[in-house]
């Protein structure tokens, strides 16, 4: 399966480390959302959330995945729940999973360790540099 990691699982280490060894295809789009930091954690801080928003888009990664793998992902993304989308990968639209929060909350902020994690994994995969200015200024509110 494909999954589209778009906030900390973007860094492949921090993925691996939760599910063992996987398969990079790429740099991906998802068209129409926004990136917030709009999940509550359980820490009481902000973590990565996206949103519907016509003519945004939001940049990650597509991994591919196992079942038994999404299955050991899961318990990590504790208040989101899986969701199927269609992103653009190397000039295709791919069907992938992936995790939105089931309950936004706005006004969060995440810590600066957990956004260490975008940038290794936005350095890693070479996301635009204006969704990395983008995702940083939300960050700096």
């Amino acid at each position: 399966m494909l999954y589209f990691a778009y906030g900390s699982n973007m860094s492949r280490a921090r993925l691996e480390q939760r599910v063992g060894e996987v398969g990079v295809v790429g740099r991906a789009r998802l068209d129409d959302h926004r990136h917030r930091f709009s999940k509550l954690g359980l820490d009481g801080t902000g973590k990565g959330n996206i949103e519907l928003a016509e003519g945004n888009a939001v940049w990650g990664v597509v991994y591919e995945l196992d079942v038994a793998q999404w299955e050991l992902l899961t318990p990590f993304e504790t208040g989101y729940r899986p969701l199927a989308l269609d992103v653009w990968v190397a000039r295709a639209r791919r069907p992938a999973s992936s995790f939105v929060a089931e309950r936004i909350v706005s006004g969060l902020q995440p810590t600066p360790e957990y956004v260490d994690h975008y940038c290794i994994g936005m350095r890693e995969h070479q996301l635009p540099e204006h969704y990395w200015a983008a995702v940083l200024a939300a960050w700096w509110r």
